[in-house]
């Protein structure tokens, strides 16, 4: 076999391997978790590490009128993105009115593409 067969066969196989990583991954969300933390909007968080009591009426204002992206930020600084998990809606619903506040969330890890995500099945304060 020549050199070229050899590294053209080399990269097919990396290749192949690699999409049976990402289907993998796909696969996910499956374990099911309880997760304490802060409830985050995660525009003020991102863009100016906005956390904390001094920063509830805007987080609030962020989660609730703006409808910026919900986070849960943990005591070892890991940030979950939350979302609404289609059987479990109504749930989800409460993270808004918690912006700011310790709470313990339960749900299903996600993680894609890097993104580490819980669907939420139910919050409660901490």
């Amino acid at each position: 076999m020549s050199l070229a067969a050899l590294a053209l066969a080399a990269g097919v196989w990396a290749h192949e391997g690699h999409k049976h990583e990402e289907k993998a991954e796909a696969a996910a969300p499956s374990e099911t978790v309880s997760v304490t933390g802060e409830v985050l909007d995660l525009s003020c968080y991102l863009g100016h590490g906005a956390t904390g009591k001094e920063h509830k009426k805007c987080a609030k204002s962020c989660l609730l009128e703006k409808h910026v992206s919900a986070g849960l930020l943990t005591a070892d600084g890991t940030v979950y993105l939350l979302v609404s998990d289609h059987k479990h809606e109504k749930a989800f619903a409460p993270v808004g009115q918690m912006a700011a506040e310790q709470v313990k969330v339960t749900g299903v890890k996600a993680v894609k593409g890097g993104l580490q995500a819980i669907l939420v099945h139910k919050v409660e304060k901490a």
